[in-house]
């Protein structure tokens, strides 16, 4: 939103936020309940990889999913249950500043045991995503 609203529509970064907050109400109310039934969550958060980042060009989004459903078996990153932090290799993908991380590991969410599949930063070319496919199961 602060990337869209501030190059297609000409909006200060101040105003932006201020939007945000002022619907913030509704979200907590109608939406953030929401999360702890579902069985997969996706979430677009602030990069990790910027310290004090306030133009949100470069984000981290995490995938939740939840544990032990009949029908839904949850993403891996390399070896399922195992907690993983993986740097790429620099001349696999890629990468301008800040590059990218990626992280996967058992959690717990809302009282929920979850997989939690989390991708900070950028890459630049998206034909190499390929290569970070074949890590996923």
């Amino acid at each position: 939103k602060l990337q869209r609203d501030m190059a297609e529509r000409g909006h200060s970064i101040e105003s932006i936020k201020a939007s945000i907050q002022a619907r913030k109400p509704d979200f907590d109310a109608y939406i953030d309940p929401q999360k702890k039934y579902a069985d997969a969550v996706i979430e677009v958060l602030p990069t990790q990889l910027i310290p004090g980042d306030n133009e949100g060009k470069v984000l981290r989004v995490r995938l939740i999913m939840k544990e032990g459903l009949k029908y839904f078996k949850p993403v891996y990153l390399f070896d399922e249950g195992s907690t993983i932090s993986w740097i790429p290799c620099g001349r696999k993908l890629t990468c301008s500043y800040p590059g990218i991380k990626f992280f996967y590991g058992p959690d717990g969410y809302f009282s929920n045991e979850v997989s939690m599949l989390e991708m900070d930063g950028q890459f630049d070319r998206l034909e190499e995503l390929i290569y970070v496919e074949s890590h996923l199961s």
